[in-house]
């Protein structure tokens, strides 16, 4: 089969007669107008009955009009003018599909097309490339099914549509995107088992513009994601205009890094630093002075080296205009928790209690390290939901106990854990609240105070280690 006359033949998918298949079929997915030559080659003499249907033989499949609840996600790359799409695999006969992507660029001269279709969008990106014949290219749709999946495409700026078969590869990476545009992205399936049949599988809409750093809220705890590009991310937070303080208006920050890694912390407002942190892998505050009530501030979280990058993921940050955090506890100066005395099955840990001068209440939770993987590095987690009833739900979880504060003219709590296994190691938080036994559902807010027993991990990271192992000591006399 040859297209208006080219030298480049067609191939397109076809079915041979055979067992159960009393006619062959050739299918030619979204014929284009034109001529076509069919040349055909027998091996012995006779009639041979031609028709040409337009429509696809499997057009009457009962899964082609389904819904597919399929996700397309994007990243963009302005500075680079570059776009990274990803979506989800087919939900129906994932192991044959392939896919095509079709981007259209929206403006006020060319408004949005509605491809309902895989065969209207081909034919509206034909119609933006006149074709001429020539012996030395094939078809237009050649390029289209004939390129191999590549890794990355490079649009032309001076089409609107444009489409990308990438196989069975579900990602593609877009180069040459024009700044301060609307993409629209029409992701359709090619069934490679039913002869190239073609279903709309999902839509989306994307602004390629320079994405806004996330706004924070005041008095609110949140759980931020710091592994950005380069290991770097970015947050801003608004002075609000009207303030409670007397004084010199001033923000209180809370951070606290999830996995006990080292991060450094900087301040920013207008591209101009105001204010940065040294490294620091345990809850810390930040008093920031001299700032202006209506002003916007950018916050970046970047790794302390290389090698904290790996673990650097997460961080949660609490912002505030006033002395106190309305919903979380003051720390102390020093969140150590320390190993004050092991023998046979208990222990006994000590911490300096908070200064907040507040009701509030401490939790002892302990959970039991695997034998196999004792460190403590990789099971130290500060974001997880130290609700009672919640925690109790993780793996690992040994014991829990909650109770009030204790009177002490030093302010040392200290806590025996009983019925502790001999040479087992154990992770032990500490966590403080604002009231007893009621912390607000669902929120991490009331906790506060997060610390392990010392010993076992080189510094800088000495909070965050394991308890040593449980040894009984017998005493007898002769």
């Amino acid at each position: 089969m040859y297209y208006n006359q080219t030298g480049n033949p067609l191939r397109p998918a076809a079915v041979a007669p055979g067992p159960g298949v009393a006619v062959g079929s050739l299918v030619l997915p979204c014929a284009l107008r034109g001529q076509y030559d069919l040349f055909v080659l027998a091996r012995h003499s006779g009639a041979l009955k031609v028709d040409a249907l337009a429509e696809h033989p499997q057009h009457d499949w009962p899964l082609l009009n389904a819904t597919h609840r399929i996700a397309i996600r994007t990243q963009n790359r302005v500075r680079k003018r570059e776009m990274i799409v990803k979506w989800e695999r087919s939900k129906f006969d994932f192991h044959v599909m392939h896919y095509c992507l079709v981007i259209q660029r929206l403006s006020m001269d060319t408004p949005r097309m509605i491809f309902t279709n895989f065969c209207q969008a081909v034919s509206a990106y034909t119609d933006q490339r006149p074709m001429t014949p020539s012996c030395a290219a094939g078809g237009p749709l050649e390029g289209i099914w004939g390129a191999p999946p590549q890794r990355e495409r490079r649009l032309n700026p001076r089409q609107n549509v444009h489409i990308v078969c990438t196989g069975k590869r579900r990602q593609q990476l877009l180069r040459r995107l024009l700044p301060r545009s609307s993409y629209h992205l029409d992701l359709f399936g090619i069934h490679q088992g039913r002869q190239n049949l073609t279903l709309r599988l999902a839509s989306s809409q994307v602004n390629f513009n320079r994405t806004q750093p996330l706004a924070l809220k005041q008095q609110a705890l949140m759980q931020l994601k710091i592994g950005g590009q380069h290991g770097k991310q970015v947050y801003s937070f608004k002075v609000p205009q009207t303030t409670r303080q007397l004084g010199e208006p001033f923000m209180r920050h809370l951070l606290i890094p999830c996995s006990g890694s080292e991060i450094r912390v900087k301040l920013l407002r207008q591209r101009s630093e105001v204010g940065k942190t040294e490294a620091f892998y345990s809850p810390t505050y930040i008093r920031q002075k001299g700032v202006l009530p209506g002003e916007r501030y950018l916050m970046r979280f970047e790794p302390s080296n290389d090698d904290e990058a790996l673990r650097a993921q997460k961080v949660m940050v609490a912002l505030s205009s006033e002395a106190l955090f309305r919903d979380l506890p003051e720390l102390p100066q020093n969140t150590t928790v320390f190993n004050v005395r092991t023998r046979c099955s208990r222990a006994t840990i000590a911490w300096n209690g908070s200064p907040d001068e507040r009701e509030l209440s401490y939790c002892i939770i302990v959970f039991n390290l695997p034998q196999r993987n004792r460190s403590v590095v990789d099971f130290t987690n500060y974001c997880m939901d130290f609700v009672p009833k919640r925690v109790m739900q993780y793996r690992n979880f040994e014991w829990m106990t909650c109770r009030e504060r204790q009177q002490s003219p030093d302010n040392i709590e200290t806590e025996t854990i009983l019925n502790l296994m001999p040479g087992s190691s154990y992770l032990v938080y500490v966590t403080a609240n604002l009231s007893m036994g009621k912390p607000l559902p669902g929120r991490i807010a009331r906790v506060l105070l997060l610390s392990a027993t010392s010993g076992g991990r080189n510094p800088p990271i000495q909070t965050h280690t394991q308890a040593p192992k449980l040894r009984c000591i017998f005493e007898y006399k002769h």
